[in-house]
Order: C-alpha cells, then structure tokens, then sequence
C-alpha cells in the first residue's frame, strides 16, 4: 500500500472513533417510506416508544421497540387499550428500565380532564393502565410525565387547555414520594421557569438537569422552543436555550439516555421524518449514569433479607437506600464524577456482608455493571477479604473507613464460635543499606562482634573484639498493621482472645503488582 493510500485509511477512520455529532436510528426504525417522531427512550437505552404513520389511513400510532444485544427489535403499535383516541398522542413516556409505560389519556375513569395513567410491560405486552390519581391528577390537564430513575420524583405538566395534539396554558409541576410511597401534593417550578406556556418536561438520568419547551422563555428560533436548567442546593438555574436541537418550528418531545451525551429527537430527513440524535455540547451536557444491575444471593438458594445502600464518598453522604425485591434483585442508577462505596448488608447480623468501591471519577466506563453479592453464613476455613480496610501510604497507620471497621466487627461479634487470623500479607518486600525509597520506612541494626589481630605498645600481637553494625532500610510493616487491626476490632467489643495475627512479606518483582492484602480467615476454637 502507498503511502497517500496509507494517510486516507487513517483519516477515513477519526470520524468512527470520534462522537459523531448528528446520528440516525438504524433503518428498523427510520423506514424512507415512514414518518416517525416525538421519540421516548428509557434511561437505560434499551426501550423506545414514538409515533410512526404506518397504519391503516396513515393515522399517526404509538409504537413500540426494545433493544438486545444492541440491536433493535421490529417495532410494533401498541395495543388498542392503550393506542386509543382519547390520548394526548404524544403524552407519553417510559420509566429508567423500560418497564413501565405512562400515557396522556381523557379515557373514562380518571380524575378530570387529561390525566396521566400508567401500565407495566409482561412478556412484551403491556397490563391494563391505572390511573395515578390525586394528587398527580387533578381537574385540570395533566401529561407529558418524567419519572427519575429511582421512581420516587415525577415531573409533569399541568395545562389549562389540551386536547388529542395540543395544550396550551400549561405549568411544569413535580412531586415527590413520600416515606410510606405515596405522592406529595405537586408543587410549582420557579415562576422564571413556568412563564406561562412550559410544556413536556424531560428530567435527565442525572435527575438535577431538566429540559423543557416552552414559547414565552424570550427570543427563540420559532415556536416552541427547548430550554434547559439545572437543579443545585435546591435551586433551579435560569433556563438557557438549546440552541444545537432548536430549529424555526416547534420542538418539544425530546429524550436522552442516562450516558447523556445524545439528545434524541424527530428532525426532517431526506425522504421522511426520521429519529435523529444529536450530540450535547459540553456546556450543556447532562451529567452520565451508571446502571447498577444487583442481585442477593444466599448458599442454600434462598435469597436473604437484605439492606442494599450507596454512599457518596467525597461527601459522605447517603445516595441511595433501597431493599432488593422478593428475587434478590435491585436497579441502581450512580451519577458520574465521584466515587461511591455501595454496601449490602444483611438483616440477620451474622451473615457475610458485602461492599464494592465504584469510582466514577475522570472518564469512567458508564456501561451498565452487573453486581452479585452473596451473603452467607461463616464456616471453618473461609477467607475473607474485608473491602475498605486500608493503610495510609508508607505508614501502619489505619486509612480504613469507619463504616467498614464497623461492619466487620459486626461479623465478628455476632459469630462469637469461631477463632480469626488477621492476616497482612505484603507482596513486595523490599530493602535496601539506605532509604532509597519513602516506602522504606523500617530499620533493623544488626550488630556484628568478631576478633581482630592488633600489635600493642610493646609490639606484642594479640587479638581484640571488635564490632560492626549493620543497618537495613525495609518496608515489612505487616506486624504492626495487624495489631492496629486488632486493637481497633477488640474496642469494638471483638473479643481479644478470639484474634491472632498472621503476617508475611514476600518480594514482588512487578511493581504494578505489589500491594498489602488485609484478610480474616476463620479457624475453630482450639
């Protein structure tokens, strides 16, 4: 191959390995011959709803998609219990999963007006829909919900006026669940951002970035305008316009993965209306979420009563507390740009508990996560290694947090049968005659005593003791960093006599390798 031929391959490929700043859905979606729009996409990007005119007469129809293993399946309309014309057709919107459908509906049975009712998917087909009630619902209009990922904030419209395709007079409201589950009464947004016509909110994985259309902001490209305003200490910012996805007409119906990097909407194509995604600028960029897929499992095949919590390490404070449902399993959604510690623990205090530190720091991987945590009882012979349990650098110094100390004393305490070797095993022992190193931070003197021949005043030999000391510089701390250990456990409440420590150092010649491992192995009681 030449070289110009060279340089063009490599050109040719910037673009793919670069974000594109316009994408298009794949053609099962975007058909030249369809017109499709006022797209929804769940959080977890793997369920999608939009309207499509493929249908009997061309009448605009909900349909429905989900994802698997990155390709999208056929889409099909969604059931005629749930397609109706009493819709606010475009009022629709999807939990972070994709399990739960909520609609805009004037159908029978409701509180007043438009209301906003809700269904769950079972084997890719939708339960009958239930009405949300008061205090979401009300005499007037409401539509156009967004749900947090954690279920438990919803964001709405509430409109004076609304009918199949339109509303007007419209308010953005949210409420929030109480600690019993049930919804507080809504309340209003700051009159800066409900200026007399804000309609569809969108509230992003993040759940503090909002965006929202609205026709009486200020200037804008034309019509029905896209805004966003951001939610920080319990204040919303002053909305900015979306100037990259605004266009002369109207735009309203807009949706985003938790990775929050493509705002997702209708645009005009070459033949018809297409789903197109278009790349947020930095400015504007909502912030990315991680999928946390959690499962609790026990030895015996039951799953255990279990707490599952998050905490936001550079804070210390409590992100999320939630209980696994009746198979284990629990969703969690982490916002990018600090480190957390999620821990679950179980209700029966002598079982195994289980901790992992997820640091969403610089540019993590967002990609979902799958965690399984298995609690059990503790037999002879088990091994553990207690995450969090640390040492500050070049030091015996406990680093450990207190919340970790706490729960492997928890352990210990409530499995007073059995005996524990606190294991510190150092792999990568070094020395040196000097402290070449800050890691050196031990001394051994060793003192040498031999005989020397000599001539004294006379000029006699003779023989005389002399001494040599010998002094090494090393890094061998595990002795002490188990007693630290164990003094800590035994203040709280840990009986002494039940702890012995364990230590080793061993080279390591691989100094991406090298590292001090904490253990507790359990052993029977002499």
């Amino acid at each position: 191959m030449n070289r110009i031929a060279i340089v063009f391959c490599i050109l040719s490929a910037l673009p793919a390995a670069a974000q594109a700043p316009v994408r298009k859905l794949p053609p099962i979606i975007n058909h030249p011959s369809i017109n499709v729009s006022a797209p929804y996409i769940s959080a977890d990007g793997n369920t999608l709803v939009y309207l499509s005119d493929y249908s009997e007469g061309g009448v605009l129809t909900v349909y429905f998609t989900q994802r698997t293993a990155g390709q999208w399946k056929q889409p099909v309309a969604l059931p005629r219990h749930i397609n109706t014309r009493l819709n606010f057709i475009r009022g629709y919107a999807l939990s972070a999963d994709g399990n739960t459908l909520f609609i805009t509906s004037a159908k029978s049975g409701g509180v007043g007006g438009y209301d906003i009712w809700w269904g769950r998917l079972n084997s890719y087909s939708w339960n009958d829909l239930e009405n949300m009630f008061k205090p979401i619902n009300s005499p007037e209009n409401e539509g156009c919900p967004s749900i947090t990922p954690d279920g438990n904030t919803v964001y709405f419209m509430r409109c004076e006026k609304m009918d199949a395709d339109k509303a007007s007079g419209c308010r953005i409201m949210v409420s929030v669940k109480d600690n019993v589950g049930r919804w507080t009464e809504p309340q209003e947004l700051p009159p800066y951002i409900n200026t007399g016509n804000s309609q569809c909110p969108r509230i992003m994985a993040d759940t503090e970035t909002l965006i929202f259309s609205s026709d009486r902001q200020g200037p804008g490209k034309g019509g029905m305008d896209l805004y966003l305003t951001r939610l920080a200490n319990g204040t919303w910012s002053k909305p900015v316009p979306l100037d990259f996805a605004n266009t002369e007409g109207d735009d309203i119906y807009v949706s985003a993965t938790s990775n929050g990097r493509y705002l997702l909407r209708d645009m005009t194509g070459k033949f018809k209306t297409e789903l197109t995604e278009l790349l947020f600028p930095e400015e504007v960029r909502p912030k990315g979420v991680m999928k946390i897929e959690g499962s609790v499992n026990g030895s015996d095949g039951n799953v255990p009563a279990a707490y599952v919590s998050v905490t936001d390490l550079s804070s210390g404070q409590r992100a999320y507390s939630v209980r696994p449902d009746p198979q284990g399993n629990f969703t969690l959604y982490l916002k990018a740009g600090t480190t957390y510690e999620l821990a679950v623990d179980p209700a029966e205090s002598h079982l195994t508990y289980y901790t992992e530190v997820i640091d969403l720091t610089g540019d993590a991987n967002l990609n979902t996560r799958k965690i399984s945590a298995s609690i059990k009882p503790l037999k002879v012979g088990d091994e553990l290694e207690p995450p969090g349990l640390a040492f500050k650098p070049y030091s015996s110094e406990p680093a450990h947090s207190e919340a970790a100390l706490n729960r492997l004393a928890r352990l210990l305490k409530n499995n007073p049968q059995f005996q524990y070797e606190i294991q510190v095993l150092l792999e990568g022992y070094q020395e040196d005659s000097v402290q070449s190193s800050p890691d050196l931070t031990e001394v051994v003197a060793d003192t040498l005593r031999y005989k020397i021949a000599d001539i004294d005043t006379l000029g006699q030999l003779y023989e005389r003791d002399s001494l040599s000391v010998k002094v090494t510089w090393h890094n061998d701390r595990t002795a002490r960093q188990a007693e630290q250990i164990i003094g800590q456990l035994t203040q709280l409440g840990v009986p002494a006599e039940a702890l012995h420590p364990f230590t080793n150092a061993r080279p390591e010649p691989d100094a991406t390798l090298r590292r001090t491992r904490i253990r507790v192995a359990v052993r029977n009681k002499p």
